[in-house]
C-alpha cells in the first residue's frame, strides 16, 4: 500500500469511527428537551444516582461515588492527572476553547504525526533489509 493512501486511511478511520459511534448512540436515546447553560443536551444537568449526567462533569466527586466502578485505590494515581488536566485547561482562561484545541486537535494530531513517523522509519528499515 502506498504511504500516502495508508496515512490518509489512518487519519480518516478514527474520525469516521467516532462520528459513527456518536451518531449510532444518539439514535438509541430518546429525544429530550434537556438544557445546560442554554444549550440543548441529551442528558439532564441534575444529579442522577443511576447514570452520569452533566452534573457529573461539574461534580466529579459525586460521579466517583455513584458511577465509577474502578477500585478506589487507583484514584491516588488518576486524580492528580485528571485534576491537573482540568486545572491546566482552566488556566487558559477559556476552558471550552482550550479543551477543543488541546484534547480534540493537538493531542490527536501529535499521536497521528508520531504514528506516521514511526511507520516511515519502519519503511526505511524494511528497505535497508532488502537485498
Amino acid at each position: 500500500m502506498k504511504p500516502l493512501i495508508r496515512n490518509l486511511l489512518i487519519f480518516l478511520f478514527p474520525l469516521v469511527f467516532i462520528v459513527s459511534v456518536n451518531e449510532y448512540s444518539r439514535l438509541q436515546l430518546e429525544p429530550t428537551a434537556y438544557q445546560s447553560r442554554g444549550q440543548a443536551t441529551l442528558n439532564p444537568a441534575s444529579l442522577d444516582p443511576e447514570k452520569c449526567t452533566w452534573a457529573c462533569h461539574n461534580d466529579t466527586g459525586y460521579c466517583k461515588a455513584h458511577h465509577v466502578k474502578f477500585d478506589s485505590s487507583y484514584f491516588a494515581f488518576t486524580d492528580p492527572l485528571y485534576f491537573g488536566m482540568i486545572t491546566l485547561l482552566k488556566g487558559f482562561g477559556n476552558y471550552g476553547l482550550a479543551n477543543i484545541l488541546i484534547l480534540v486537535l493537538f493531542v490527536p494530531l501529535l499521536i497521528f504525526f508520531l504514528l506516521i513517523k514511526s511507520l516511515h522509519i519502519q519503511d526505511q528499515i524494511n528497505r535497508l533489509r532488502k537485498p
